[in-house]
């Protein structure tokens, strides 16, 4: 039996180059959006559902290795699930992680979408819900599709409203931490947040 070539897909060794190419690592590869994925991959391909299907698995691992430790102590935990959860969304997106005075989370909910550089936030809608949930400290988490992770001005503003408003509902906000381009900005780092 002859084989032939086919050349109408790229082989799998040059396709998992291209891909990591473009991506920077197999975990931000499968947090691709479909579009990013098929402009290196193809539209031929079957690996956009496949990347699916392995990206769920990945962040219901990523999750549930956060709900079983200490929220703010498994900080390379963290933006892993971060960055898997968020990290090539092609829209901002506004995530609060709602934790318990254990550590412990108690949810991971989006509070707002907006385009690629604005998301709506509400800061009496996250305390209304931190109340409702019992929480006693939160995780606020954003994403920069379009560039790097480093806060605007507009994004520190509204964090300090955030805490403030904390302050008032015995809810501290231990952290604001912002994804894009595979990186990671924490405040609580950069001195903003004590």
């Amino acid at each position: 039996m002859i084989r032939t070539l086919d050349t109408t897909h790229p082989a799998p060794d040059r396709l998992a180059a291209s891909l990591l190419e473009r991506f920077g690592s197999a975990g931000m590869a499968l947090s691709a959006h479909v579009g990013a994925m098929d402009e290196v991959a193809g539209g031929e391909t079957a690996l956009p559902p496949l990347f699916a299907v392995a990206r769920e698995a990945a962040l219901r691992l990523h999750r549930s290795r956060v709900r079983r430790t200490d929220v703010l102590s498994g900080r390379e935990g963290l933006m892993a699930y971060l960055q898997a959860s968020m990290g090539h969304e092609v829209v901002e997106q506004f995530r609060v992680l709602f934790v318990d005075a254990g550590f412990h989370l108690l949810a991971d909910e989006l509070m707002g979408t907006g385009t690629v550089n604005h998301s709506p936030v509400y800061p009496r809608e996250i305390m209304r819900r931190a109340l409702g949930l019992g929480a006693s400290r939160l995780v606020l988490a954003h994403n920069h599709p379009a560039g790097r992770p480093e806060p605007s001005g507009a994004d520190i503003e509204m964090t300090m409203r955030i805490v403030q408003l904390g302050k008032l509902m015995q809810v501290a906000v231990h952290d604001h931490i912002i994804v894009g381009n595979g990186r990671t900005c924490s405040f609580r780092e950069m001195g903003l947040i004590i």
